[in-house]
């Protein structure tokens, strides 16, 4: 059976893709344009980190009172061995807060680490609620905080300064460090206690 003749082949298209910027060697693309090799700066963080240390001396009694001198036993003056350094470690507790976390962390959290550490260090329980933080405001005066707080909103009410500088110390408040770098975390020291039975501003 014949063909009809009426059907005749066409040439393709040629592919216009070629033609575009894909195939062009890298040099020609990249003239005429100037390109910044510089690395991007990273913004600071929104939020600082916080290195909060807890000087725990003042459970002592607390602990005498509901376990017996678990705690004393790990004194220099029981232990003759265990230097003041060595002391001094196990009688503070310290974590330091990234950015992520500090949003949500409260008083409260605070307290349960505390508590997990004295389970774990001298194999007894004390529960976040027999206990209360203290610290102090810019004037000098000590508040028991109240476990529903944020310490960022703590920090914030207490220490306006603290995403851009540190004291110097506890005996010169006012004087502000500042930092040299957003890697360098606020240092909040505070102390455990015993809880009172009205956290409130101590006299």
């Amino acid at each position: 059976m014949a063909h009809s003749s009426a059907y005749s082949r066409t040439v393709p298209e040629r592919s216009r893709s070629r033609d575009e910027h894909m195939w062009q060697s890298p040099q020609s693309q990249q003239r005429g344009r100037s390109y910044d090799q510089r690395p991007e700066v990273i913004p600071a963080p929104r939020l600082r980190k916080v290195l909060a240390i807890v000087d725990l001396q003042a459970v002592r009694p607390l602990m005498t009172k509901t376990h017996d001198d678990v705690m004393d036993a790990t004194t220099c003056d029981v232990t003759p061995s265990l230097t003041k350094v060595e002391e001094r470690a196990l009688f503070t507790y310290n974590v330091l807060l990234n950015t992520h976390r500090l949003e949500s962390f409260t008083v409260y959290n605070l307290l349960y680490c505390i508590s997990q550490h004295i389970w774990y260090t001298w194999d007894h329980y004390l529960p976040p609620s027999s206990m209360d933080i203290r610290w102090q405001d810019e004037t000098g005066d000590t508040f028991a905080l109240r476990s529903e707080l944020r310490l960022v909103d703590l920090l914030h009410d207490f220490r306006p300064h603290w995403l851009d500088g540190q004291e110097c110390g506890l005996l010169f408040p006012t004087d502000i460090r500042p930092f040299r770098s957003h890697l360098q975390p606020y240092i909040m020291r505070m102390s455990c206690h015993e809880a009172l039975p009205n956290r409130s501003m101590l006299p």
